[in-house]
């Protein structure tokens, strides 16, 4: 390794493989040995035996060139990494599909009465090259290790070669056996023989019998030896993870029903392809290595749909059999048929005694019937039964619940007084609520928020295992949040502008209605009564006064209803603090001041503020005042709970130092500019450099990680809440890393829990919300168990401490490797022989992208995060330690999610080049279109309706559980209806195609996704920019395809498909664009920024200010690849190699009178359309013969250059073979385009090389010029003209947001009634007044709207 791989500083451009990360200055010290030869340490003999060893050389190493020749793994940017690690998956099912070619071809051989003496002849062949698959895998396994493994130990790599020569490598001797004994035989026209006997018995054997046997059980012997774990240390060090083994019984029971499930689709995809094999192979009766060219490329063209169809659709079926095993268990856990009954608000009369006995973990006692009571059933009433602590304990909780649920706005002031118990007499006398009664009609709020809190809190009850713990006994806590820019608090700006309310509101408010309602009930019985009084006695600082605490407690219901920190702080530190209260005074009897003093004690809320020291900077750009007061805020309202961290700058003359800084309420005030108020630090750590080395977020907390004082951490993000019922089972949450009998003896390092999902407002939200809803339940319940599988997705999970710290700390922090950092503490504790848990009955509320940017930004870095790692240690040594079974899981639900998503969109354009090719050779001689039209009609179709399903049927399933039957059906028409599909399809196309090109060329980046509802229209240059890479040059590429297979009919299923997918990959940036039909000025102004952007010169700026820029941005992100998979050009040199084969085929020699006519006629049938490369080869060379003009050639001329000679290739190409010929030169150009970026990525600007990279740059932008602006200007013209149809934009808006857009209200008009006079005249414009005149006229604060309100 170089000493400018190890200086390489990570940032935007792709690392090297050889780059030094974080892992590789990990694992120095995993060996003394290792440790000791890094650090320059020349006494051998020498002992490490304590960090004083170590701490006086450290001054002395060369950093720069101390992991020279010592990385341990390289992270190379290709799929070897996860052939490598998960060769084990792709053996099994490359076995398995030939395994079915190989019985189909069997049996149909005998069926049809082609194939017989071929069969007989080779069909032995087939067979025994079965035991050939394995031997294959791991010879490529030891190739790939091999090269990713630059430090192993020589006796290692020696061991393992010698492994691969000796015993892996034994079933090709054997084939090599029988393959010269079966010539021999054919030779002598008899078997050879041999007899072995025991005294006066002998048998006669076949050779060829006896070498069969032997290759079957070498084969068998060598697949079971590839399948087994490895547990060996090849690294040969002192330190190395060694995983514990968990139960593979519930596993290897899930994975058999999903292959039983898989069988019958994989059969009949294997019988159809097996035929169409049968009849190319019959038609030349020979071996299939010697076939003619073009029936070789046949047959390759009928495997590769079989195969990448064999490879991707196992993970569907996997999703299917999660619905089944996730509902049952969740069925078993949460309660069974209870569930229905809580839906409805039926037996919640156990929950008063659940919670004294399963939470508040009083003791149970026993009271004798009381005489005076005359009726025997009054005694089965819960508030006969319970003693007067137990009684006076669950009214004390049961209305802190309430008042919680009126503070939020769940509830009227008249649904309060219903619902709460009034005293512990008046429950004796059964004035209890109708919830806790027989009579349970009408019993549960009208808002659905609430009445899912109360359905939880009787759910959670009943959940099995649930610790019993009381707060004085449970580890402490500290609940660490992350925060960068995100919004604390929504200021006035934000919600009104000078004319009125902004859509954000006015849309809460449509979403929110009853919400609204109450907080208008509670906003006119205090401060609005407090301005009616200033209002009467004409005081302007009563009067400003007053209004100021209604817009703070406006803007305050809409930050509780929006993703932002005070949403996320508030939850924390009051749920979880009132119920550690509530808990604490029942279970101790301890006074209000100790069990607040005990309650702090216990739990610590840290907010990683990676930006305070800039908001508090007035000489900062990001210097915000508003944030300051909101930050104060919180300190004034939680600071007894509350510390913020933040990383501060301290400019001295030798250079930056940084400091990790710790605030609380407790710490000074300083003024700063325009009298704002910061905190002086409590604590001031200096650190060792520039702690920023990644993303920022995992920094950020690892910065953070310090101050935290607790046992226990909880990862909470800037966009989650907690609820007091759910934080009153908190304790018997942290108890869970005390109590480990569950787990087989094993303290959790992990714990994680469920998640209700706040945000689905709109339909994205609802799609997103859906989404992470079934990933928090159904899909991490069976992680869970049966399959062992969970890891660690950031929140809210439990981490224990001291088992995380050891792993580095919280999150790892390499840039661009470790973008998914979260995950990554769960692979290191699963690598260390740790283990997670996953519980149901504790949650916390979560938000989601609400916007279509937003979502599939999110995706896009999910799936970019994905592909990163599956190119680390990490994960190579999970492909290679754990049991298979629980690979299978860890692998398909991870990163194997995203391989199957980079596959199903190949099998796609598979599909349909297949289709195009066997129509397109429906001329040649040997035509196997109608066996090829079959296998394609009958495979996509279901192929397809697989994919849609395993989207949609674990939500159905989780919603069946929670929510019953009808709500399954409503939620499954519903997301039919809202087409969920379409947005279905186009995310699946995007997170394959991120995951496949950050797989092959890095580069993956953090992508700030945004919190907020999504109103704003998106611009046309912006949607354009951001899909035309991901999906739309794809869908031209199909739609071109299945345009050259029309002449052949592969079935209405086929066709139906994959327009929808085109149709899905085209419309859904604009159809979930917000107002995109708006106005057709819009539109205008959309085309004419969008002209501008596409004939804009090169800018400075990529992929901001111009096409070029952006063009030039998507070629040097492959800068990172290999020269011969360049010019690969992304496995498309295989379908050139295709199609011209089939031009060889199709069109007949030609009898030309001059040889100059057969050159030309070559060249336009069986070349590449090269003319216009050729042109642009010459134009580039004129600047080096000294022509000035020739340095401002721009690529617009040459786009209408290369219309005008492709124009001219079309007209002069024969009109029989034109379809044929126009397939070839597409899937040519195609391939062209590709290799010309991979070459002009890699060849420097200014190297010896740099003409070829003009050349091909100038010219390749030529084309795809031609192709974007075509591109552009048919999707603006069917923009424009929907637009220009009567009610498209009302349709798409009811569409998006399930509500017509809110009015715009305007300034207020007095009515003869109002005074002219009067204290009130300058309010009348106030956009707040305006605001509450619109929405809430009833209680608008104004004397006159009260007496005489509108309508009366």
């Amino acid at each position: 390794m170089d000493v400018d791989s190890v200086k390489f500083k990570f940032g935007k451009a792709p690392a090297p493989a050889n780059a030094s990360n974080y892992d590789d200055w990990n694992e120095i010290f995993w060996s003394p040995k290792r440790l000791r030869r890094v650090l320059g340490l020349q006494c051998e003999d020498r002992q490490l035996s304590s960090a004083a060893d170590v701490w006086p050389s450290l001054t002395t190493v060369d950093w720069s060139s101390m992991l020279k020749h010592r990385k341990s793994h390289l992270e190379l940017h290709s799929p070897l990494p996860i052939m490598v690690g998960c060769y084990r998956i792709y053996l099994l099912q490359t076995l398995a599909m030939f395994s079915l070619l190989w019985y189909w071809v069997v049996h149909l051989v005998q069926d049809v009465d082609v194939g017989h003496q071929l069969w007989d002849d080779y069909g032995w062949v087939f067979e025994a090259s079965l035991g050939l698959i394995a031997p294959a895998w791991m010879l490529l396994f030891q190739i790939g290790f091999q090269a990713l493994t630059p430090c192993l130990a020589r006796l290692s790599r020696l061991q393992c070669v010698v492994k691969l020569i000796c015993i892996d490598m034994l079933p090709l001797l054997s084939f090599y056996l029988l393959y010269f004994q079966h010539s021999a035989d054919a030779a002598a026209g008899t078997p050879g023989t041999f007899e072995i006997g025991y005294r006066k018995v002998s048998w006669t054997i076949r050779i060829y019998d006896a070498l069969r046997v032997a290759h079957v059980f070498l084969s068998v012997f060598v697949l079971c030896l590839a399948l087994s774990p490895r547990t060996n240390n090849l690294y040969r060090w002192k330190f190395y993870p060694h995983m514990s083994r968990s139960r593979w019984l519930p596993a290897a029971l899930f994975w058999g029903l999903t292959v039983l499930l898989w069988s019958p689709f994989s059969i009949q995809v294997a019988r159809f392809g097996s035929r169409a094999l049968i009849r190319i192979w019959d038609v030349h009766e020979s071996t299939i290595l010697t076939l003619p060219i073009f029936l070789s490329v046949q047959f390759f063209l009928v495997l590769l749909p079989i195969a990448l169809v064999f490879f991707s659709s196992l993970c569907f079926f996997m999703y299917f059999v999660i619905a089944l095993v996730g509902f049952c268990v969740g069925a078993y856990r949460l309660g069974g048929l209870r569930l229905m009954w809580y839906r409805r608000g039926i037996g919640m009369a156990y929950v008063p005694e659940r919670v004294c006995s399963r939470l508040l973990n009083l003791p149970t006692i026993t009271l004798e019937m009381d005489p005076s009571s005359t009726r025997f059933f009054d005694w089965r009433h819960w508030w006969r039964r319970m003693s007067g602590p137990q009684l006076g304990a669950f009214l004390n909780t049961w209305n802190t619940f309430i008042k919680h649920l009126r503070a939020h706005d769940l509830v009227s002031d008249q649904e309060r007084d219903r619902l709460s118990l009034r005293s512990a007499e008046a429950a004796r006398r059964g004035e209890v609520p109708r919830l806790f009664t027989a009579m349970v009609l009408n019993a549960m709020p009208s808002n659905a928020e609430a009445r899912r809190r109360i359905v939880t809190l009787a759910r959670s009850l009943q959940v099995e295992p649930l610790l019993a713990c009381k707060v004085g006994r449970i580890p402490t806590l500290s609940v660490l949040i992350p925060h960068y820019s995100e919004i604390v608090t929504y200021r006035r700006q934000e919600l009104f502008t000078s004319s009125g309310s902004t859509d954000l509101l006015r849309f809460l408010i449509k979403y929110y209605r009853d919400e609204f309602k109450h907080f208008i009930q509670r906003l006119d019985q205090g401060v609005v009564r407090d301005l009616e009084q200033s209002l009467a006695s004409e005081c302007s600082s009563a009067i400003d006064h007053s209004l100021d605490d209604i817009e703070g407690m406006l803007c305050e219901w809409a930050s509780l209803r929006m993703q932002t920190l005070y949403r996320t702080v508030e939850g924390i530190s009051a749920a979880y603090g009132d119920a550690l209260s509530t808990l604490l005074k029942h279970q101790q009897m301890l006074p209000e001041e100790e069990c607040d003093t005990l309650v702090c004690d216990r739990l610590q809320v840290v907010v990683a503020m990676q930006q305070y020291a800039n908001i508090a900077n007035p000489r900062h750009p990001a210097y915000s005042p508003h944030q300051l007061s909101s930050v104060e805020d919180l300190f004034t309202r939680f600071g007894k709970f509350l510390s913020i961290a933040f990383i501060d700058k301290e400019d001295a003359p030798d250079g930056s130092r940084y400091y990790s800084c710790l605030i609380d309420a407790t710490c000074p005030k300083l003024l700063v500019g325009d009298g704002c108020v910061v905190r002086q630090p409590k604590f001031r750590v200096e650190l060792p450099g520039f702690p920023i080395l990644g993303h920022g977020k995992s920094d950020n907390q690892n910065c953070a990680v310090i101050f935290t004082r607790g046992e226990i951490l909880q990862m909470i993000d800037a966009n989650q809440e907690a609820y007091f019922e759910a934080s009153l089972f908190l304790p018997s949450a942290l108890q869970e890393f005390c109590a480990s009998e569950h787990l087989g003896g094993r303290r959790p390092g992990i714990v994680g829990f469920r998640e209700h999902i706040f945000s689905a407002v709109g339909l994205l939200g609802r799609i997103a919300a859906d989404s992470e809803f079934t990933f928090g339940t159904m899909i991490q319940r069976t992680l869970d168990w049966p399959l062992n599988a969970r890891l660690h997705y950031g929140h809210p999970d439990l981490m224990d401490k001291l088992q995380i710290v050891q792993q580095g700390g919280v999150s790892k922090g390499t840039k661009g490797l470790n973008l998914s950092e979260d995950v990554f503490a769960g692979i290191d504790l699963l690598l260390r022989g740790g283990c997670t848990a996953y519980r149901e009955y504790f949650h916390v509320g979560k938000g989601r992208d609400m916007g279509f940017m937003s979502t599939l930004s999110f995706y896009a870095k999910v799936s970019m995060g994905n592909a990163e790692q599956a190119i680390t240690r990490q994960w190579m040594r999970l492909g290679l330690h754990l049991d298979f079974g629980q690979l299978l899981s860890v692998f398909y639900t991870h990163i194997g999610f995203y391989v199957n998503q980079a596959l199903t969109n190949r099998s796609l354009k598979s599909f349909c080049f297949t289709a195009a090719f066997f129509a397109r050779a429906r001329n040649a001689d040997f035509n196997f279109a109608g066996l090829a039209a079959e296998m394609v009609s009958n495979c996509f179709g279901w192929y397809y309706l697989m994919f849609m399903l395993s989207s949609m049927l674990p939500l159905a399933a989780e919603v069946l559980l929670e929510e019953g039957l009808a709500a399954a059906l409503w939620r499954l028409c519903s997301s039919l209806l809202s087409l969920s599909p379409v947005f279905s399809t186009f995310q699946s196309k995007l997170m394959g195609y991120y995951f496949e090109t950050t797989l092959h060329y890095g580069g993956a980046q953090y992508i700030p996704t945004g919190r907020g509802l999504a109103t704003a229209r998106e611009p046309f240059v912006k949607l354009f920019r951001s899909f035309a890479a991901s999906h739309m040059y794809d869908a031209l590429e199909v739609a071109a395809f299945l345009v050259f297979s029309m002449d052949q009919d592969y079935g209405m299923g086929f066709y139906a498909c994959v327009l929808f997918t085109i149709t899905s990959w085209f419309v859904s940036p604009f159809l979930f664009n917000p107002r995109q039909f708006e106005s057709a000025s819009e539109i205008l102004g959309d085309g004419r920024e969008w002209m501008a952007w596409m004939l804009s010169p090169e800018a400075s700026e990529p992929g901001r200010d111009s096409w070029h820029a952006w063009q030039a941005q998507l070629q040097e992100m492959k800068r990172n690849s290999m020269l011969v998979w360049a010019l690969l050009g992304n496995s498309r040199l295989v379908a050139v190699l295709c199609t011209s084969s089939l031009i060889y085929v199709v069109i007949p020699n030609w009898s030309c009178h001059s040889v100059g006519m057969c050159v030309l006629e070559l060249l336009l049938v069986y070349a590449p359309p090269f003319l216009h490369l050729l042109v642009c080869s010459l134009l580039s060379m004129l600047p080096l013969a000294g022509c000035r003009a020739a340095t401002c050639l721009s690529h617009v001329p040459l786009a209408l250059l290369f219309v005008l000679i492709s124009g001219l290739e079309i007209y002069l190409l024969p009109a029989q073979y034109i379809a044929c010929v126009m397939f070839h030169k597409f899937v040519c150009l195609r391939w062209m385009l590709e290799a010309a970026d991979g070459l002009v990525a890699y060849f420097l600007p200014t190297g010896k090389y740099s003409t070829i990279r003009d050349v091909c740059r100038l010219w390749a932008f030529s084309v795809r010029f031609v192709r974007d602006m075509t591109l552009g200007l048919a999707l603006g013209t069917g923009c424009l003209l929907l637009t220009l149809i009567p009610g498209v934009n009302s349709v798409q808006t009811l569409f998006l947001f399930r509500t017509r857009r809110p009015r715009e209200e305007g300034a207020h008009k007095p009515d003869r009634t109002e005074s002219a006079e009067g204290s009130d005249l300058h309010l009348r414009d106030d956009p707040l007044l305006n605001f509450f005149r619109a929405f809430a006229p009833e209680y608008s604060a104004t004397p006159q709207a009260r007496r005489a309100p509108p309508g009366v």
